[in-house]
């Protein structure tokens, strides 16, 4: 079935091109439908419970999607610059969809009549703004100066201590949040142009621009990447294989992939994000890995192929890759499927969207491969061979290992493995716990200002903000009394200060602002110094001192019936794995804090952002358990035995656990890229092995040897083995150049990947492939014998279809040509033989005269004597036509008796039963002669 698949593109060559130009051409009509999503909310569980609480707070104090516009001049306090900082203000207030923007201009100051320094009681206070208009003169701008940074709300929010830096924090209306980011950052930045030479430093950051850029960013990898990808295939292509052949076909089907894959996700909605820009290198690289083991397979095709025209050769060599390397495929594609689509279990959508988008990618690529690929190489295929493969030719005509830099490393390796093969898996053993224990060290972020590499403009700029003023990001403190005008009562404000305390003791966070702070500003106004930091103390000067602010200044600290209240806090944490731990402490401290009847919340976007890593990394865990496990089912079936699935998972299990012990040793954190790396790899490493135990089965079929027959597939598997794994290594290091930091960490992570698989695959599995025996179920599924044969046939008595299918399989199948010698008179043997198709003549030869004994028929078995005992062949056996035989010999039973205990030990009683009822009937035919 699989070799039909694979020759329908030739057999039936204008229908299968029809169809892909079809399939094409609708699926390029889908990509102007395509769509980008750089938001946070794909950051975010959809099931979080936080989502619920967060759209309440921000409904009761105002949103966190605020952006901070920056402004440093050393003359700052003069009126022409802060006649543009005014201009400034009015403009950004002016943009659609900016709810407020809150700057030295809104800001209103707070002071006694008398001076508080004196004996004699402060008789009255008076609130005025800090900036009543643009000042005339420039003392009148230093005395509005002096006011500012004298008062402690404003100081790290809004002015830096030596009041030469201001922001403005632009508040963005709730509807926004559908609004493209690109659209209202443009807007933003082209409101900042007309100033930008009126002051030392002016910049803005903020929600908006950091999903802009996320956009820009993503586009201009999507421009840089997938280009590199593919020369750095063509490089490889033609560095190791020598074949422009080679490096065709692979670009043929990458394209032809990207726009079925693309075409398909604009059809379905699936909109692209920041993982996106990996896929058409992931498809290029990775699909170039098939490609290659098909080619290879061709090329050895053809060096098999000598006689005839040369499209019957290249048909033959068709032919031979769909026998020996479709299956192969078709188990690779399945398993890196599998492993981008693992991701599925993620609830974070930015990795769901990638995993859906990578999964179709790859199984448009097996489609393509298949449709594809074989038509190329009959078409454009050149019966002389590339000069690796001559070489691989000859040295495999000399019994040699191939001279060439596969053959180097499968030297360097068969010394220890057949020297220390004990020794080289207790070292392999140690080294892989060595890593596991590295591994965890590993920490989560998930922060999307992690993602941009730190000398990129936004993060020096949001740095800046973060040293002058106070960190960008911002998250809320939430409080809810179960009565109305709680807020009123001195003990629950002093609830808030002591909260605001506790944070300050943790000492990572920048500034917190809440109602607390307010009243404490004009207790100090009424009271004099000595009453700094103090609250009042009555209800009813919580009151009076509540008049002195305007109802817009409290809005985002208490609600209208002071039931609820609210602590604004800054801070410039990106590490994701700090930031959880120190408010996990502050949700463990708020139960004490707030006491009886007050319940509290800790919310923020960047928070649920942030919250969300630790359920990336159980997410991931799960994947990987799962996908591992589906691959050893699946090996497991398809080779018929645990042991393969066991050995399929050791070339993926070694390079996961390197690579994760490296990113513990490096302190690389676990992020939405790094994070994939082992799913990913799992599906690809596990392709070098497939083909490794494909040959290895194929090659047991023909020796008993096993020995032998590890050493000749792992010579035929190492030349497309290592040249797909040096090209995806390339391939993925491409990726180093993309703009987001966790996609370059992706590919310098799997490309490390990807050459520690080579280790995996030709030192470790061989020493272990040596001592299993393998029966393909696809062989065993796809036999075709004469069923009345083996069921008529004492051989396989009380069998069913299936174990006689395998015992075939563990035995060697010889095919002969007419008047062929099968057994000679005289020689010793311990191999037994049955009669599959033809016929064949025992013949005696005595004094030089032959004399026919008996014709066998198919389903007859001969030499089950020297099967059991060594001793002479008492007669020859020689076919009649063309037939084919089943061998069975002893020293290999023997050996299959551990790997096949069941198989063996029936064929072994109905030998028994076959000698016993000979043996019964030359007696009674001895005692009636």
């Amino acid at each position: 079935m699989i070799t039909r698949l694979f020759l329908l593109g030739i057999r039936n060559r204008a229908i299968v091109g029809l169809l892909v130009a079809i399939v094409t051409a609708l699926a390029a009509l889908g990509l102007p439908r395509l769509e980008v999503d750089t938001s946070f909310g794909n950051l975010i569980p959809e099931d979080d419970p936080a989502r619920m609480v967060y759209q309440q707070v921000m409904g009761e104090f105002g949103s966190d999607n605020r952006s901070i516009v920056y402004v440093r001049d050393g003359t700052l306090w003069t009126p022409d610059k802060l006649a543009r900082l005014d201009a400034l203000h009015d403009t950004l207030e002016a943009i659609d969809g900016v709810l407020r923007v809150d700057s030295v201009f809104s800001l209103r100051a707070i002071r006694s009549a008398a001076d508080p320094d004196a004996d004699d009681p402060v008789s009255r206070i008076e609130a005025f703004p800090v900036l009543d208009g643009v000042p005339a003169t420039i003392e009148e701008a230093e005395a509005a100066r002096d006011r500012a940074i004298s008062n402690p709300l404003y100081v790290g929010n809004f002015l830096s201590e030596d009041g030469d830096v201001t922001a403005l924090v632009v508040s963005v209306r709730e509807t926004e949040r559908q609004r493209p980011a690109d659209e209202l950052n443009g807007d933003l930045e082209a409101a900042l142009v007309p100033f930008q030479a009126d002051f030392d430093a002016l910049f803005q950051v903020g929600p908006p621009r950091i999903q802009a850029e996320l956009t820009d960013a993503l586009g201009e990898d999507f421009r840089l990447l997938a280009p590199l990808s593919a020369a750095a295939l063509v490089i490889a292509m033609m560095l190791f294989l020598r074949s422009g052949l080679a490096a065709l076909v692979p670009l043929v089907t990458s394209i032809l992939s990207i726009v079925w894959t693309f075409g398909l996700l604009g059809w379905l909605g699936v909109p692209l994000n920041m993982l996106s820009a990996m896929i058409p290198s992931l498809i290029i690289v990775i699909g170039s890995t098939e490609d290659t083991h098909l080619i290879a397979s061709y090329f050895r095709g053809l060096s098999q192929h000598c006689e005839g025209s040369e499209n019957r050769a290249r048909a033959f060599g068709v032919e031979y890759l769909a026998r020996h390397a479709g299956l192969p495929l078709i188990l690779t594609v399945i398993t890196t499927a599998l492993g981008f689509a693992a991701n599925l279990l993620s609830d974070i959508g930015l990795i769901q969207q990638f995993a859906i988008a990578a999964t179709i990618a790859m199984v448009a690529n097996g489609i393509v491969t298949v449709l594809v690929v074989p038509p190329m190489l009959v078409a454009l295929g050149s019966r002389k061979l590339p000069a690796p493969f001559m070489r691989e030719l000859e040295a495999r005509e000399a019994h040699e290992t191939p001279r060439n830099l596969a053959g180097r490393i499968v030297k360097l390796f068969r010394y220890s493995q057949h020297r220390f093969p004990i020794g080289t898996l207790v070292i392999t053993a140690a080294l892989v716990g060595f890593f596991l224990y590295q591994a965890s060290k590993l920490y989560v972020t998930n922060d999307p200002l992690s993602y941009f590499p730190e000398e990129r403009p936004l993060i020096q700029e949001t740095q800046q903000i973060n040293d002058d003023l106070a960190g960008v990001r911002i998250f809320f403190v939430a409080l809810e009394a179960d009565r109305d005008r709680a807020f009123l009562a001195p003990e629950n404000i002093r609830r808030l200060s002591d909260i605001q305390k506790f944070m300050d003791s943790q000492r990572v966070f920048d500034r917190s602002v809440s109602l607390a702070d307010h009243l404490k500003y004009v207790n100090e106004a009424f009271r004099g110094r000595f009453a700094s930091n103090e609250l009042p103390e009555t209800r009813a000067l919580v009151a009076q001192y509540l008049l002195f602010f305007h109802r817009s200044e409290l809005e985002s600290y208490v609600s209208n019936d002071f039931r609820r209240a609210n602590i604004v806090v800054r801070h410039g944490i990106s590490d994701s794995h700090t930031l959880n731990q120190y408010i996990s402490e502050l949700q463990d401290a708020l139960g004490q804090l707030t006491g009886p009847g007050i319940s509290a919340e800790v919310v923020g976007e960047n928070l649920m952002v942030n919250q969300a890593a630790e359920r990336l990394m159980l997410a991931q865990v799960q994947a990987l358990a799962l996908l591992l496990a589906l691959i050893f089912i699946l090996m497991s079936i398809m080779f018929t035995s645990l042991k393969g699935g066991a050995i399929a998972l050791v070339p993926a299990v070694i390079p996961i656990a390197t690579m994760f012990g490296i990113m513990g040793l490096l302190e690389i954190p676990l992020n939405p890229g790094t994070a994939m790396v082992a799913v990913i790899a799992v599906g690809i490493a596990v392709d070098g092995t497939i083909h490794l135990l494909a040959r290895y089965n194929e090659r047991c079929r023909r020796t008993s040897d096993f020995r032998e027959a590890v050493s000749m597939s792992v010579d035929e598997v190492a030349t497309p083995l290592i040249v797909s794994s040096f090209a995806l290594a390339l391939g993925f290091a491409v990726l180093l150049l993309s703009n987001f930091t966790v996609v370059a960490q992706f590919g310098a992570l799997a490309a490390a990947t990807m050459l520690i698989s080579i280790v995996a695959n030709l030192l470790v599995t061989p020493i272990l492939m040596g001592r299993i025996r393998l029966v393909g179920l696809y062989q065993i599924m796809a036999m075709r014998v004469d069923r009345a044969v083996l069921e008529g046939s004492a051989l396989f008595r009380d069998m069913t279809n299936y174990q006689r299918r395998k015992a075939i399989l563990i035995s060697e199948v010889i095919d002969l040509e007419e008047r062929q010698l099968i057994v000679e008179q005289g020689t010793v043997g311990r191999s037994m033989f049955l009669i599959l198709e033809g016929e064949a003549e025992v013949i005696r030869r005595d004094d030089g005269q032959e004399r026919v004994l008996a014709v066998l028929r198919p389903g007859e078995i001969f030499g089950e004597i020297g099967y059991i005992r060594a001793i002479e062949r008492t007669a020859d056996v020689r076919t009649i036509g063309a037939a084919s035989v089943l061998r069975f010999d002893f020293e290999r039973m023997q050996k299959d008796l551990k790997f096949f205990p069941n198989i063996v030990a029936k064929l072994n009683f109905n030998i028994s039963a076959i000698l016993g009822e000979r043996l019964a009937d030359t007696l009674e035919h001895r005692q009636n002669g």
